[in-house]
């Protein structure tokens, strides 16, 4: 398929999410309508042949809002939310019970704009099922249709390879001199690099002193508060991290956020005291101990569809 015409439908929908989120967040059949339903077009399945879509497949578990099909049988459900839902729990459950009943192999969850695919019968938890996550609102576009390329290669083949990006072609979108990113490291550099999903730190650890983001910008850090707040200030500034993303919590079923638009859990305790840390209009809880920093700097990261890979932390070197 033509990844430029990918490009263009994500460009619109974008601009709808901008022109129309109030009352995208108040119905899911409008979300459904502006936002899911032309993208599934676009990914090859044609909304309007019951050979391949069936909205509201009864099954007796209940009526996901979408069965993709292959050769007559169900092979991803896709439960629909209205924009800005978050998609978790009970969300979660709902779609792994709908394909868990009807032995479907993958199921999916969105809210229009952010869309999350899982592997039903991966043996691990719910929330590690997760094979693929893109958000339209975040990060570059041509990054995003890669990523929902997925759904066209679970047309085509019947599968999802997680990890894997489907070749189609080349972008036109893109200049012909950009370069692949340069490799980082796994293991600690000798001038003190370690990537940021590679991190674990130990309480009492040494304080890192710099961040370098994926777009090869950097700043100083001097603690492992600091830390979390520099990875939120450059995802904010840059529209990664916005408030359609809050809140993020620390775990999946945690009453404990990381993010929100004002500085109360969920259980109603505050944030840090006695001053969270504001950005702009969204507040980041602080944690003292250098593991749970790291730890919610990943979950930020991951929440807003980008790679802690891309993210590398610098250490002072070791005195003799």
């Amino acid at each position: 398929m033509p990844l430029e015409s990918l490009l263009t439908l994500v460009g619109k929908l974008r601009e709808r999410i901008d022109a129309h989120g109030p009352a995208l967040r108040q119905s899911e059949t409008l979300t459904r309508y502006t936002l899911i339903d032309p993208l599934l077009r676009e990914l090859g399945w044609d909304t309007e042949n019951p050979d391949l879509v069936i909205p509201e497949y009864k099954t007796d578990d209940g009526r996901p809002d979408y069965a993709l099909l292959s050769n007559g049988k169900p092979i991803m459900m896709v439960e629909a939310k209205k924009l800005g839902t978050l998609l978790q729990d009970r969300v979660l459950a709902q779609g792994l019970t709908y394909a868990n009943g009807q032995g479907t192999k993958y199921f999916s969850v969105s809210d229009g704009a952010r869309w999350e695919i899982y592997e039903t019968f991966k043996p691990v938890r719910t929330a590690e099922k997760r094979i693929v996550e893109f958000d339209l609102k975040s990060g570059s576009a041509a990054e995003t249709c890669l990523k929902a390329l997925t759904l066209w290669e679970l047309r085509e083949s019947g599968h999802v390879a997680p990890g894997q990006t489907p070749i189609v072609g080349p972008s036109h979108n893109q200049p012909d001199s950009q370069e692949p990113p340069t490799p980082q490291p796994t293991r600690p550099s000798p001038d003190g690099w370690q990537l940021l999903s590679k991190l674990s730190p130990q309480r009492g650890a040494r304080s890192p002193v710099e961040i370098q983001f994926p777009d090869n910008s950097g700043v100083s850090v001097t603690t492992w508060r600091s830390l979390l707040a520099k990875v939120a200030t450059w995802l904010i500034d840059n529209n990664h991290l916005t408030k359609s993303h809050c809140p993020i919590r620390k775990t999946t079923r945690s009453k404990k956020y990381i993010v929100h638009t004002e500085p109360v859990h969920e259980d109603g305790s505050k944030f840090y005291t006695p001053t969270p840390h504001q950005i702009g209009l969204l507040y980041v809880h602080r944690f003292t101990a250098p593991v749970a920093n790291t730890n919610a700097c990943r979950t930020i990261i991951e929440h807003v569809g980008q790679d802690p890979a891309h993210f590398r932390v610098r250490f002072s070197p070791l005195r003799n």
